[in-house]
């Protein structure tokens, strides 16, 4: 079963992020854990002590977390599974990776709305491609009539972000 792209991505943005929202930078953190497992952490916490943790951070960064904590206790068990499967993949990646991907998320975030569908319906596709297919569909005129060079470079950075397909 797939994850949703928009779940992987907050996800990861999420996991990734120190609690102040700047990404992928070791050190204090105001207090909570490190990022990685931070959902589990938080739902591993009494209602209380959930509320403390949360109460540290700014009123804008705690709304996206606890939206993103609600997101993901939505899924079935098989769904988180895989998310977290997902994040560990991720984690295994070189830091200078796994900024790039941080970046391209940002940059797909930052889309405008009528860009943003077209843009994850194709990157959806192109994630069942395996490597070969993947190219020709970059090298094709349908692929390049569509989308604009920016969106061209996004879409192959981050169906690159998950490497080949598993079959």
């Amino acid at each position: 079963m797939r994850i949703s792209f928009l779940l992987i991505v907050p996800a990861i943005l999420l996991l990734s992020e120190t609690a102040s929202g700047q990404p992928g930078h070791p050190g204090p953190r105001a207090g909570l854990p490190p990022p990685n497992g931070m959902i589990e952490r938080l739902n591993r916490m009494t209602p209380e002590e959930r509320e403390r943790a949360l109460g540290r951070l700014p009123a804008d960064r705690r709304e996206k977390v606890e939206r993103r904590l609600e997101r993901f206790n939505s899924l079935s068990p098989e769904q988180k599974q895989r998310l977290r499967e997902e994040y560990q993949a991720f984690q295994k990646l070189p830091p200078e990776r796994q900024d790039a991907i941080r970046r391209s998320f940002r940059q797909f975030n930052d889309l405008p709305d009528d860009r943003r569908r077209p843009v994850r319906r194709e990157l959806m596709y192109l994630r069942r491609l395996n490597e070969d297919e993947r190219t020709a569909r970059f090298e094709s005129e349908a692929f390049r009539s569509r989308f604009n060079e920016a969106e061209r470079q996004l879409l192959q950075d981050l169906a690159a972000s998950r490497g080949p397909r598993r079959d």
